[in-house]
């Protein structure tokens, strides 16, 4: 450990003490020493106590902090769209009620096989999954919206499916059919529809089980 030093100040002049030649100073010098030493171990020791104060502050605050685990339903949409587009997803369908959560994976399943077949805007993901067509300004030459984030698509699409459900009773895969072909399906192929309805349903009754 290299030789501490302190200065001590006189008129006209400061001088530089090594602590291995203190024998060498007078003995007034020696109290200014040890009273300097004193001084800087009590504002260490001060130092340490309120670290450790504020330690144990912030560890008895953390204690009481509780962090919500994922619901069921997100444990099952987490496992499902793993590895795909889809999985960016997830963050923002967190908070979503089951059902919409149920109808937002289903339908991306059968739109887009979870973003891996999803609409383009000059090469760029439009983040929609759905098949989702909103007059937003920003739409592909096909009539798709095109979002800018996937926190943009949740919010409007999410929204969407939670009107459906709770507003309009659109609530079964085989009422969510208006998302297909519109409150009046009879200008759609019937077995388009029926074959839609299946393939939502089976991706939507895992949310149940």
């Amino acid at each position: 450990m290299p030789p501490c030093f302190f200065i001590l100040f006189k008129p006209k002049k400061i001088q530089m003490f090594n602590l291995s030649k203190i024998h060498q100073i007078s003995l007034h010098s020696r109290k200014l020493v040890l009273l300097g030493l004193i001084a800087i171990v009590l504002v260490m020791d001060l130092s340490i106590m309120d670290s450790n104060a504020k330690f144990s502050r912030d560890l008895s605050f953390n204690s009481m902090v509780t962090y919500a685990s994922p619901t069921p339903w997100m444990k099952k949409a987490r496992a499902m769209v793993k590895g795909t587009p889809m999985e960016a997803m997830l963050p923002y369908i967190s908070d979503r009620e089951k059902n919409t959560t149920a109808f937002l994976i289903s339908v991306a399943k059968k739109e887009s096989n979870w973003g891996k077949h999803s609409p383009k805007l000059a090469g760029n993901n439009c983040y929609n999954y759905w098949g989702y067509r909103g007059h937003t300004g920003n739409e592909t030459p096909s009539g798709y919206t095109c979002f800018s984030s996937p926190e943009e698509a949740i919010d409007t699409v999410g929204d969407r499916f939670s009107n459906l459900i709770n507003d309009g009773n659109f609530n079964t895969p085989s009422k969510m059919i208006v998302w297909k072909c519109g409150y009046d399906c009879s200008w759609d192929d019937p077995a388009a529809t029926k074959k839609w309805v299946k393939d939502v349903n089976h991706y939507y009754q895992k949310f149940y089980e």
